[in-house]
């Protein structure tokens, strides 16, 4: 074989390694993946902070404290400051920033890191950090060896996480995916497990409508002990926030005009969810004691009609806050006028019955999630953040970013120091907007004098 074949062969060679090489490349855990790009655009923190809405100001927007009418009447004074702020947020020209599990739940861990990816990007978490009832039973976090030795709960260690996090600022809000209670009781009966065994809900079943669970869980059902075990540990952690001062925007049964989990439209009557909304609020407020949450109804978006938005409305006296979840699948601009359309009709709705409104849950869909490179609209945040302050929307929350899964993430991350997600600089922009407000500009305990 001679030299110059030689050669060539072994440079087919190489370009065939590369390529596989290449095809098996991750960029979610390869820091120097070239999908990643350099921060350029610098958080200015300190300008953030100067931005929050002043008490002064706060207290002149803000309802009356004599003109607010909650869910419970025996709400304490950081949830009726809370809402106050919530009521204000909007007339001052401003928007929060929320994150689900965004202090405890990350994309990337990069050395040296928060335990935010917010935080890691914007120097800030962001203002609503949301977590979900599946952290209380082991779906959504694990207990460590020494955690799991010593009896720690999965409801002690989301107290200290939320503790930290409303320590930095940030408004809790708690939305309640549930397992199926059919098949926890059809395991419990091989296993001998009871709703007081830590692991006794652990398994997402959300998805998995069969055995008419919504009527069975009702006083009377054959499930209801069951149900009543699981929000025993969401009562638990609110009594336990409620003793910090620490108020919880409570989103229960939502997305219920959809398909997709056990307690939606097509699965049960809309008799028998809204008893089971109701029964919820009593058996939390009224049972248990729970005096520090404002309760939040949020459908899956879109809607054409008013009648729309309240499909299986389990009526004012059980809500405060009205919200909506919607995803943008195809970045192609159209989801920006079916979200202005949300929010027009939800304006009508939410002044006729008096009640505040908000986006509770959103995000970009491309392939599952934000796409790790190839995003349409890099100014996304932008521009949604513009759509809620125009329409006085208080606070719009993006979806989890969860460990390393290419196609479950919601929001830019950092994956060194000086790199990261492709929108960084974007993201780092949108924080600095003067309308915009993470945990470092959200001040609602003003409101409690």
């Amino acid at each position: 074989m001679n030299k110059k074949k030689f050669l060539s062969m072994a440079i087919a060679g190489a370009l065939m390694v590369s390529a596989a090489t290449a095809a098996y490349a991750n960029p979610v855990t390869d820091a120097a993946d070239p999908a990643y790009v350099e921060l350029t655009a610098v958080a200015d923190n300190a300008k953030a902070k100067g931005e929050a809405v002043s008490p002064a100001e706060l207290e002149k927007l803000a309802v009356p404290k004599a003109d607010v009418n909650l869910v419970d009447k025996k709400a304490d004074a950081a949830t009726v400051a809370l809402y106050r702020y919530l009521s204000a947020v909007p007339k001052a020209g401003k928007v929060i920033y929320g994150h689900e599990n965004d202090a405890h739940h990350k994309m990337f861990r990069p050395a040296g890191g928060s335990e935010s990816d917010t935080k890691d990007v914007t120097g800030s978490l962001s203002g609503i950090v949301g977590f979900d009832a599946l952290s209380f039973v082991g779906d959504e976090q694990r207990l460590d060896d020494c955690e799991w030795n010593t009896g720690k709960t999965y409801v002690d260690k989301m107290v200290e996480i939320t503790r930290k996090a409303a320590g930095e600022g940030a408004i809790i809000t708690m939305s309640m995916h549930m397992p199926n209670f059919d098949l926890v009781e059809r395991r419990a009966a091989v296993t001998g497990s009871t709703p007081e065994n830590r692991d006794h809900y652990m398994n997402y079943t959300t998805h998995i409508s069969e055995g008419n669970v919504v009527h069975r869980i009702l006083p009377g059902g054959d499930l209801n002990a069951s149900y009543n075990g699981y929000l025993d540990r969401v009562a638990e952690y609110g009594n336990r926030m409620a003793e910090d001062g620490i108020p919880v925007l409570f989103r229960p049964l939502h997305e219920h005009n959809g398909y997709w989990f056990w307690w939606g439209k097509a699965h049960s009557s809309e008799k028998d969810f809204q008893q089971l909304w109701e029964y919820t609020v009593k058996y939390l407020r009224d049972t248990k004691g729970v005096h520090n949450f404002l309760y939040v109804y949020s459908p899956n978006g879109h809607f054409k009609t008013e009648a729309d938005y309240l499909d299986r409305y389990p009526g004012d006296k059980w809500v405060d806050i009205m919200g909506v979840d919607t995803y943008d699948d195809d970045q192609t601009g159209q989801w920006y006028t079916d979200l202005c359309g949300d929010l027009d009709v939800m304006q009508q709705v939410s002044e006729k019955h008096g009640k505040l409104m908000t986006i509770t849950e959103v995000g970009v869909r491309r392939g599952g999630s934000l796409a790790v490179t190839g995003n349409v609209d890099k100014q996304w945040f932008s521009k949604v953040a513009k759509i809620a302050v125009d329409h006085k929307v208080p606070y719009f929350m993006t979806w989890s970013n969860f460990e390393k899964l290419t196609n479950n993430f919601f929001a830019p991350y950092m994956v060194s120091k000086n790199r990261g997600h492709e929108m960084i600089n974007e993201f780092v922009d949108f924080y600095n907007e003067p309308e915009t407000l993470f945990a470092d500009g959200v001040n609602w305990q003003s409101l409690k004098k």
